[in-house]
């Protein structure tokens, strides 16, 4: 067994997420792909991990990433270098509580095996003191994962009465000026009529969301999950990338349809401007840690299957010494999922929310020894324990938003879980 870092490489056309409706998929402790793209990463078993103390943030595991990346490489390829996966909270001061039990305020792990696909480039990270014939045991496992169909039944739903009243108080203050925007989420609690198969929800959302950041992350016996469309930031070689998501419409039932409801959200004037706060406050954050900032114009519509936003693409050049940790620190959390600004927002949310969001709306995502990674926000997700599942989803609630619409919306974003949980389609 090796000392440092070892690379295998597989078959160009192996796919990683074949794992996932496996028998290794009981032992994938994390994973994070862009279907589209051709990228995936799926660690099996834990070889150590870095966790965030409270009210730390993200630059605080710094030093113990540095430890566990901290050992000789021997890769042919830079595709097949060691990387750590996981997430933070979307609230690192607030203890965990409730389904989040067990969960800490962050957490990126190094999985004893990382298989990797990154464009033509598949194979296999070993970590260190880690036999390279377990590779061969995992890919030989045979057989497949439970992929039966679940009946859900909801446990606990919205307090609808309470929502629509909080969305016409939250839109009230920003009418009157006491701040921009807060984002008000929700929470689902469901049932299953046996354990719910993490890996077959996977391969569901990796089929139906290929253009988003599909994700999961496992906790003692708790797993979150999801499909997030939303990039919160990337950085490679010093090119920095983050995506401005706000403003949300259906898809349409036909071509047309679906055409003039992306035209109705591109002139909505609410959609228009809470869009652009998320920009702005993006560019406003970026500008202490890089420079050359730019973004277009004009936002261009993100259609998903179910749902289409308004996103506009920030590009920047990060100054020297500043790595995606302290860049995932620098922009979390973004109006697009607390509001603006962001210390009215939060004290918003804590007076409305009765429940822990935990990693919901948190970064999640990976990096690499050189302090080069990508992090999602974990939107469109799921914490799942067993049988029993807890849904998330938030709505932007601007000065003339109408409360049965935000509810109507947050509905809407519960679908892609759903769907992915119960075996059926990802509506």
């Amino acid at each position: 067994m090796s000392r440092g870092f070892r690379s295998i490489r597989l078959p160009g056309d192996f796919d990683p997420c074949t794992l996932l409706a496996h028998p290794a998929a009981n032992h994938v402790v994390a994973s994070y792909e862009q279907p589209a793209r051709e990228f995936a990463l799926v660690g099996v078993g834990e070889a150590g991990r870095a966790e965030a103390a409270p009210r730390v943030g993200p630059s605080g595991v710094r030093e113990a990433v540095r430890r566990l990346l901290d050992a000789p490489a021997d890769f042919d390829t830079p595709e097949l270098r060691p990387r750590l996966i996981g997430g933070f909270a979307f609230d690192g001061a607030r203890p965990p509580s409730g389904a989040w039990d067990g969960f800490a305020a962050g957490a990126l792990v190094l999985p004893r095996l990382l298989f990797v696909r990154d464009g033509g480039v598949s194979g296999v990270v070993v970590a260190p003191g880690v036999d390279p014939g377990e590779v061969e045991a995992v890919l030989g496992g045979g057989g497949s994962n439970d992929c039966v169909e679940r009946t859900l039944t909801i446990a606990h739903d919205i307090d609808r009465t309470r929502w629509l009243t909080s969305v016409a108080a939250v839109a009230a203050a920003v009418r009157a000026g006491h701040y921009e925007k807060a984002v008000l989420a929700a929470s689902r609690a469901l049932i299953a009529d046996g354990p719910i198969a993490i890996g077959a929800a996977l391969v569901r959302l990796r089929a139906e969301y290929a253009d988003c950041h599909v994700f999961s992350f496992r906790a003692g016996a708790s797993t979150f999950l999801g499909a997030s469309p939303e990039l919160l930031v990337s950085s490679r070689e010093g090119l920095v990338r983050a995506l401005g998501l706000a403003g949300s419409a259906r898809r349409g039932g036909d071509a047309a349809e679906d055409e003039r409801a992306g035209q109705a959200l591109l002139n909505s004037a609410k959609d228009r401007i809470e869009h652009e706060t998320v920009v702005r406050a993006l560019r406003e954050s970026l500008a202490p840690l890089t420079e050359q900032v730019r973004a277009p114009n004009q936002p261009v519509l993100l259609k998903l299957r179910n749902i289409q936003h308004l996103a506009t693409e920030v590009t920047a050049r990060a100054i020297e010494g500043i790595d995606i940790l302290a860049l995932v620190q620098g922009l979390h959390p973004t109006p697009a999922v607390c509001g603006y600004p962001r210390a009215e927002a939060h004290a918003v949310i804590a007076q409305h929310e009765t429940f822990d969001r935990g990693w919901y709306a948190g970064p999640v995502g990976w990096l690499d020894a050189a302090g080069d990674g990508e992090f999602a926000v974990g939107l469109r997700s799921a914490l799942v324990r067993g049988a029993r599942a807890w849904l998330f989803a938030g709505a932007g609630i601007m000065g003339d938003s109408r409360p049965a619409d935000e509810l109507a919306e947050i509905e809407m974003k519960f679908m892609p879980l759903t769907g992915a949980l119960a075996g059926g389609a990802a509506g």
